[in-house]
């Protein structure tokens, strides 16, 4: 199947979008794309100065209006959620996206040598705060006229790999709350919801992930930028598709 890339500029004007891990990589090369069509984008990271960066450089480009949450996602919370959705409902009218995107590698270790303590990270970072977000944010999204939430897969989500530990159980845990989320959100709302997996693209997790690989071999995180446009059109609107693979849909 061949996606319709085919987008005008400001077709996502006034919309509001979360992206995660928006101050580097493939987050920031959306946060960058979004505004260029007109959106609001919600920055989020864990370096405020990085954040501020990026904030400022969208400021000066795309005139949009964008708006820094500063917050580590391994210590978020159902407090520290709520306290989140609180500042985007008053900052917003509604939340038209949520884009999963920041996620940590931990280390590459069989399991039988992996630490707890870098085991909990992984996971509370890459899953359990995409389940607060869901269950904190989603209701900000009930005036919203094409509402989604975005997850980024991996290929270890689909068939699990040696050494990847923690990390690869995160991502097939993703997978499964995202299908979860489709199930129980779709007929229900408007809001939609997909697990999109990028594929290699060059950026620093990569890079650390397979440390012989001449990066010039791979893709920019820029060329992502229409998949995300994809998600916020009326096309996708009208497509079952739980999984999205950016090699199968490459056109």
């Amino acid at each position: 199947m061949k996606l319709n890339f085919d987008f005008e500029k400001g077709f996502l004007d006034k919309k509001n979008i979360l992206v995660t891990g928006a101050s580097k990589g493939i987050g920031r090369e959306i946060a960058l794309g979004l505004s260029e069509f007109g959106a609001n984008v919600i920055l989020h990271g864990r370096s405020e100065d990085a954040l501020n960066k990026i904030y400022d450089e969208i400021v000066k480009k795309y005139k949009t209006d964008p708006m820094i949450v500063k917050c580590d996602l391994n210590i978020l919370d159902e407090d520290k959620s709520k306290e989140l959705a609180e500042v985007i409902s008053k900052n917003t009218s509604c939340l038209d996206g949520i884009i999963n995107n920041a996620a940590i590698l931990g280390k590459m270790s069989s399991i039988t040598d992996f630490d707890l303590n870098t085991w909990q990270k992984v996971l509370n970072t890459n899953l359990t705060s995409s389940f607060l977000l869901a269950k904190y944010l989603s209701p900000l999204m009930e005036n919203s006229e094409k509402p989604r939430i975005i997850f980024t897969s991996s290929g270890v989500a689909t068939k699990g790999k040696a050494f990847w530990g923690a990390y690869a159980i995160s991502k097939a845990a993703v997978k499964s709350l995202s299908e979860i989320l489709q199930e129980e959100l779709e007929p229900l709302s408007k809001i939609k919801v997909f697990n999109f997996d990028p594929g290699a693209t060059r950026t620093s997790m990569r890079a650390y992930a397979y440390p012989a690989e001449d990066p010039s071999g791979l893709k920019d995180a820029s060329s992502l930028l229409n998949y995300y446009l994809w998600f916020f059109s009326s096309e996708s609107e009208n497509k079952d598709i739980r999984y999205i693979e950016f090699n199968a849909f490459n056109s």
